[in-house]
């Protein structure tokens, strides 16, 4: 998963970069305001991504139920 997310944040470094430097030629394919704005839905994407991975474990997750409560002090999984 790191390489993943290690790769997606390499392509779009380089297509940013890419970006600028036609900027510097003159040459628009993408307006600073798209851009802008699709960095916004992407950082508003994220912030519920994590606010509902927070909530999943939270509330939603139970994880008592995995194991054997019986047996010794520490978590043993049930057989």
């Amino acid at each position: 998963m790191k390489k993943v997310i290690g790769m997606l944040i390499l392509l779009l470094s380089i297509a940013f970069i890419g970006i600028l430097i036609l900027k510097v030629w003159g040459i628009n394919i993408v307006s600073l305001d798209s851009i802008l704005k699709s960095g916004y839905t992407l950082l508003l994407l994220g912030a519920l991504i994590v606010v509902l991975i927070l909530v999943y474990g939270a509330f939603l997750k139970n994880d008592g139920s995995k194991y054997n409560k019986q047996v010794g002090n520490n978590a043993h999984p049930k057989l």
